[in-house]
C-alpha cells in the first residue's frame, strides 16, 4: 500500500505508476546504451543473427526470473530451479529421443514433473520449519545428482519439427525468434495472477508481512505451496525452451540458471525480502543481462572476465535494490509525519 498527499486520485494513480515503473524505465535507458555502445564497437552486435540469440537467451531467462520470483514476491528463493530443470530436460530427452512418446503427452507430463519435484520443496519446508534457503539448496544436489545419476549423463539428440521451429524459426523478422513471443504470453499470464487473482493477492500479502496476511485469514500454507507449484511449471518451461534450441541436451542444463533468475529477479525491480513484482522489470532485466553477454563475447573478452562481469551485475543490483529499501523506509516515515491529508492507493 502506498501513500500520497491529497493531490487526486488521478494523479495520485499516476505517480503511483510512475514510482512502479521506475526499474523498467532505467532498464530501457541501460539497454539502449549497451545497444548504443556494442553497436558503435563492432556492427556486428546489431545484426540480425546476433539480435536473434540474444532473444533466444532473453526469453528463456526472463522464464527464468518470473519462476524465481514466485517465491521471492513471498519472502523465499528457489535455489533448485536448474536442478528441477534438469530433471525436466531429462524426462523430456527420454519419453521423446528413448520413449518415443508423442510430444504433447511428454510436454503435460514434463509439466507435471516440474510442479511435483516443486510442490515436495514445498511440502518439507512448511514440515521441517526450516528456511527455503535451506531446502532448495539441499533439493539443488539431490535433484540435480538423482538426473545425473539415472540418465548416466546421456545426451539426447531431441528432434521434433515443432520444437525445431519454436526454437530456431523466426517471428516476423529474421531477428525475431518465436521463444520471445512465448515469454510474453508468459509475462502477459503471471502479470494477470498478480494483479487480477487472489492467489497474487495473498502471495503479496504474505510477502508484505505473513503474521498480518494469517491474521487476516489467509492460508499462508496452500499459497505457499501453489507458490512453488507455479515456480516448477515456469522451471519445467524454460526446460523446453532451451531444450528447442539446443542440438544436444543432458542432465547438466540447468547448472548455470541460478544466476540469471536472481539477477532477473534483483535488477528488475523485484525486493528480495518479498512483497512486489514487476514483470516488465524481469524481462528487461534478462534482456539487459544476455545484451551485455553478448556484447562482451562479440569484443573476444575472455570467459573469466565475463564471469565476473556477471558477478558484478548481481552485486550492483542487489546494492541497488538495498538502496531502494532504503528509501521506501525513509519515504514512508517521511509521509506519516506529515499532517496532511492523504489518499491511500493500494496497488492490486
Amino acid at each position: 500500500m502506498t501513500r500520497f498527499p491529497e493531490l487526486g486520485s488521478n494523479r495520485a494513480r499516476a505517480w503511483a505508476l510512475v514510482a512502479n515503473q521506475g526499474p523498467a524505465v532505467g532498464l530501457i535507458v541501460l539497454i539502449a546504451a549497451t545497444w548504443t555502445a556494442f553497436g558503435a564497437i563492432n556492427g556486428a552486435f546489431v545484426s540480425s543473427f546476433n539480435l536473434y540469440g540474444i532473444g533466444q537467451l532473453a526469453a528463456r531467462d526472463a522464464v527464468l526470473g518470473m519462476a524465481q520470483a514466485a517465491l521471492v514476491v513471498m519472502g523465499r528463493m528457489n535455489l533448485a530451479l536448474g536442478s528441477v530443470g534438469a530433471i525436466c530436460v531429462s524426462l523430456l530427452g527420454y519419453m521423446l529421443v528413448s520413449a518415443r512418446i508423442s510430444l504433447p503427452l511428454t510436454l503435460l507430463v514434463v509439466a507435471a514433473a516440474g510442479v511435483i519435484a516443486s510442490v515436495i520443496m514445498g511440502v518439507v519446508e512448511l514440515k521441517t520449519g526450516l528456511s527455503s534457503f535451506i531446502v532448495t539448496l539441499a533439493f539443488l544436489s539431490a535433484y540435480g545428482g538423482g538426473a545425473l545419476l539415472v540418465t548416466r549423463g546421456d545426451n539426447f539428440q531431441i528432434s521434433t519439427a515443432a520444437l525445431d521451429s519454436l526454437g530456431s524459426g523466426t517471428f516476423l523478422s529474421a531477428a525475431i525468434c518465436p521463444l520471445v513471443v512465448v515469454a510474453l504470453i508468459c509475462a502477459v499470464v503471471i502479470w494477470v495472477i498478480y494483479n487480477r487473482t487472489s492467489f497474487g493477492w495473498k502471495s503479496l500479502a504474505i510477502g508484505a508481512n505473513e503474521r498480518a496476511a494469517r491474521a487476516s485469514g489467509v492460508n499462508a500454507a496452500r499459497v505457499l505451496l501453489g507458490a512453488y507449484a507455479l515456480s516448477g511449471l515456469l522451471a519445467a518451461l524454460a526446460a523446453v525452451m532451451e531444450s528447442s534450441y539446443e542440438l544436444s541436451v543432458n542432465a547438466n542444463v540447468g547448472s548455470d540458471w541460478l544466476l540469471p533468475s536472481f539477477v532477473a529477479v534483483v535488477l528488475g525491480g523485484v525486493t528480495l525480502t518479498g512483497g512486489d513484482i514487476t514483470i516488465a522489470g524481469i524481462a528487461l532485466a534478462a534482456v539487459f543481462f544476455d545484451s551485455l553477454q553478448s556484447g562482451l563475447t562479440i569484443l573476444n573478452v575472455s570467459s573469466y572476465w565475463l564471469n565476473l562481469a556477471e558477478g558484478l551485475v548481481l552485486l550492483v543490483a542487489v546494492i541497488v535494490d538495498q538502496l531502494r529499501r532504503n528509501r521506501r523506509g525513509r519515504g514512508r516515515r517521511g509521509w506519516r509525519d506529515r499532517p496532511a491529508v492523504v489518499v491511500e492507493v493500494t496497488r492490486v
